[in-house]
């Protein structure tokens, strides 16, 4: 995965997908997992580099805890001959849930701006991955969160929360997210977790732009 950045032709349209992971302490035990099952899904944007040509695809991923809220992975375009490489997650510290999501969110806007993607020609899927409640944020708060989101939702964003401790439909609700699941607190759970929102995403993807180049497909 390298660093170009690409703005949409008329022939391609652009798709980002922006993961924010927990890596708090109480994420120690499932560190492996969350680190494979990300890879697993870079891989599976991999492969929809070949599945759909059309598409540019760009990965943008942020860890966060109390001592950090990182950018690990800046926005790249994938490619289908791209040697991928797993994130190393250090869980350490609480949980600035509101802090990561509104950081992460307003980066990528700003970047998005200066790179100029076209909002009619880019969608953009966030995933929160998370095992604990928000608990030591400073800068965001919900209500401020909540705002960002519903904004960045009428240029085509999409919003999903992946939780276990926390009531995931309470949180959606909170933050105006779209999708998401409960996960179980477990490497097996959020094995499943993250393979969920791969599947979902890569068909919202297909979906929209069979949309987008609908004037090239016949029913």
């Amino acid at each position: 995965m390298n660093h170009e950045t690409n703005q949409t032709t008329k022939q391609s349209a652009n798709a980002i997908t922006l993961m924010i992971i927990d890596e708090s302490g109480s994420m120690m035990n499932l560190k492996k997992a969350t680190e494979e099952s990300h890879l697993g899904i870079l891989q599976k944007i991999k492969s929809e580099c070949t599945e759909m040509p059309n598409l540019n695809q760009y990965v943008n991923t942020w860890v966060f805890d109390s001592h950090r809220i990182e950018e690990i992975q800046t926005l790249a375009k994938i490619h289908a001959d791209d040697t991928l490489k797993p994130i190393d997650l250090r869980p350490n510290g609480s949980t600035p849930l509101f802090d990561a999501i509104g950081k992460a969110c307003s980066q990528l806007e700003i970047i998005m701006s200066n790179l100029k993607f076209q909002p009619e020609d880019t969608m953009v899927n966030v995933a929160v991955f998370t095992d604990g409640e928000e608990n030591s944020s400073k800068i965001f708060t919900q209500g401020e969160v909540k705002r960002l989101v519903t904004r960045l939702k009428t240029q085509g964003w999409s919003f999903n929360y992946y939780g276990t401790d926390t009531s995931v439909e309470e949180m959606k609700e909170r933050l105006a997210f779209d999708g998401g699941m409960v996960m179980e607190k477990s490497n097996s759970g959020f094995r499943t977790g993250m393979a969920q929102f791969s599947m979902s995403s890569s068909k919202m993807k297909t979906d929209w732009l069979k949309d987008w180049m609908k004037e090239d497909f016949t029913e």
